[in-house]
């Protein structure tokens, strides 16, 4: 394991690559759309022909909606739909031998997993700590983030994917 960026051409015949657009693309602090033709460059570039790639990207589920995109980058053109990412991917050199989508349930089980890290905090700080209101106010805006904003919107892929 380690940083895609540092893999030189035919170092490897196989990548698993989660969050590529935020790897070779712009900091996520500028708010940009993600930038998922200069990942599938990078990676193609460091792949020979018949090497596989195992892909994960975010993604719109459904149509982004004024809600869904005000606690993200508030771009409705911050990720693209699977099938706009299906139709990239094979533009950039690859093959799609199979792909499918995370489940509403396994957003929950993230979400759930990215505010526990909060949640312990708040626990383990002394009652009369101020730091407890901060983190308090941080945890119940990410879960209404995400409860009234993107959650069943944003949606995450996975491709498997075979260099051409």
């Amino acid at each position: 394991m380690g940083d895609a960026r540092a893999i030189s051409a035919g170092e490897v015949d196989a990548l698993i690559v989660v969050g590529a657009s935020q790897i070779w693309g712009p900091p996520v602090e500028d708010a940009q759309p993600l930038d998922y033709t200069a990942a599938l460059t990078a990676m193609r570039a460091i792949l020979k022909p018949g090497d596989r790639v195992v892909y994960g990207e975010a993604i719109w589920s459904a149509p982004p909606t004024p809600q869904a995109i005000a606690p993200l980058a508030g771009l409705v053109d911050e990720y693209l739909s699977l099938a706009d990412l299906l139709e990239l991917v094979e533009a950039s050199g690859f093959l799609v031998a199979d792909f499918g989508e995370a489940s509403l349930e396994e957003w929950d089980e993230f979400e759930s997993g990215f505010a526990a890290r909060l949640v312990d905090e708040v626990a383990c700080l002394p009652v009369n700590d101020p730091r407890r209101a901060e983190v308090a106010g941080a945890l119940r805006g990410q879960r209404a983030a995400y409860l009234r904003g993107y959650r069943g919107i944003l949606g995450f892929a996975w491709l498997c994917l075979i260099a051409c």
